[in-house]
C-alpha cells in the first residue's frame, strides 16, 4: 500500500473521508467509488451509526421491524443551560 496522510484517521469529517476514499480508490472500476456525494452519505451515515452506538443506550425496535438508538439527554439545567425567555 502506498503512504498517506494518516491524520484522516482521526478526522471526523464525511466529506474529508470521502474526498480522501475518492483520491485513493480512482484506479478501481467502480462507478459509486467515483462519486464524492454518494460516498459522503456513505461515511457520514457509518460515523452516525458508530456515535449511535457509543453513545446510545439500546436499540429500540419498533412493531414495523424499524430500529433506532435511544440515549439519555441529560436536562438543560444539568449542562448549565438557561431557559430560553
Amino acid at each position: 500500500m502506498d503512504e498517506y496522510d494518516m491524520s484522516i484517521h482521526t478526522n471526523p469529517d464525511a466529506m474529508a473521508w470521502a474526498k480522501f476514499f475518492v483520491e485513493r480508490t480512482n484506479k478501481l472500476d467502480r462507478d459509486a467509488f467515483r462519486d464524492e456525494g454518494f460516498m459522503v452519505g456513505w461515511f457520514a451515515n457509518a460515523m452516525m451509526a458508530m456515535h449511535d452506538h457509543l453513545t446510545g443506550n439500546g436499540i429500540t425496535v419498533l412493531d414495523d421491524g424499524s430500529a433506532f438508538f435511544t440515549a439519555t439527554v441529560p436536562a438543560r439545567a444539568a449542562l448549565g443551560e438557561k431557559k430560553d425567555g
